[in-house]
């Protein structure tokens, strides 16, 4: 009877890892498709929220590996085209192009990387343009053969043409890492 629960806690240990299955070292190139979830814009004592609208992206960074720990940096770019505010009952469209910087900090267990970001934005729209501070909240899964989906939450805050602007984007990504 003792042999059996040996030989399973035997096996259960060398089954189950205790590092890091994927390289997370190098660098990557991906696309991302979301939505921006909050989008508010408030100044004084009026605050406007906007209907959820899509994003889209291409990404690249470069990251290091430490044993279960992977640290590195990214640089987004995404379009969120025909985002509504109803603004004193009339409507106005805004399409903003983002510029993400961010650096990420992150473990991993097993094939996954859960990751905190940080950094800067800048958004656009037409002519002018906002810049401010990023935070977010990611994971990212190898599928194997250098390709890796994920997920991530971002939180932007700005200051857009002298108004407060929120946008906060929940994207799906996709990777190629070489």
């Amino acid at each position: 009877m003792t042999y059996h629960v040996k030989t399973a806690l035997l096996a259960l240990a060398t089954a189950l890892p205790t590092h890091a299955l994927a390289d997370w070292n190098g660098a990557y190139v991906g696309f991302s498709l979301g939505a921006n979830t909050t989008n508010e814009l408030s100044g004084g004592f009026e605050r406007f929220e906007a209907d959820s609208s899509t994003a889209f992206g291409v990404f690249g960074g470069y990251a290091v590996q430490n044993n279960d720990f992977v640290f590195g940096g990214e640089v987004a770019f995404l379009r969120a085209p025909d985002l509504e505010f109803e603004v004193y009952e009339q409507e106005l469209t805004l399409d903003y192009d983002i510029l993400d910087l961010k650096g990420r900090a992150g473990f991993v267990v097993n094939n996954i990387l859960f990751y905190g970001v940080a950094g800067f934005s800048r958004i656009t729209e037409s002519d002018d343009d906002a810049t401010g501070f990023n935070f977010g909240v990611g994971a990212d899964y190898d599928l194997g053969n250098s390709f890796v989906i994920g997920v991530e939450y971002l939180v932007r805050h700005t200051e857009f043409r002298g108004v407060d602007l929120n946008l906060d984007t929940l994207s799906l990504r996709a990777a190629y890492r070489f």
